[in-house]
């Protein structure tokens, strides 16, 4: 996990990245989920934007993992990486991959509040502090 993590860091820190051509954020998964579970919301109610989400996603760290889950969608890579963070006491779900074929990019597949209590495996009490 800390590798993945390395890695997302080090692409978000280049000097060249560039938040429009780099990172993309999925706001097509919305229309299957409630509205107060969707990433529009979420952005709304925190009052995000993209570069937000990037700031969160550069300081999230392995005690934030939650798990990893295999995009049907998307086979190469197969991976989504799932993280939890307590963002203006809610607990936010983020779901996120690191594109690296032609065109390197990070894909945020996710990022709103969870429906559901998280899991993390690499803290002692395996829930998210707040």
């Amino acid at each position: 996990m800390q590798i993945f993590l390395d890695k997302l860091k080090s692409f978000i820190t280049r000097k060249d990245f560039n938040i429009d051509k780099d990172f993309f954020l999925n706001l097509n998964g919305d229309i299957k989920r409630e509205r107060k579970y969707s990433t529009r919301y979420a952005m709304d109610v925190l009052e995000y934007d993209k570069h937000d989400i990037v700031e969160i996603l550069s300081i999230l760290s392995v005690e934030n993992y939650s798990e990893t889950k295999i995009d049907t969608d998307d086979t190469n890579p197969p991976l989504l990486f799932v993280f939890g963070k307590i963002i203006d006491n809610k607990e936010t779900y983020i779901k996120i991959k690191l594109k690296e074929t032609n065109r390197s990019y990070i894909a945020c597949i996710s990022f709103h509040f969870s429906k559901y209590k998280m899991e993390y495996p690499y803290r002692k009490n395996r829930r998210e502090k707040k």
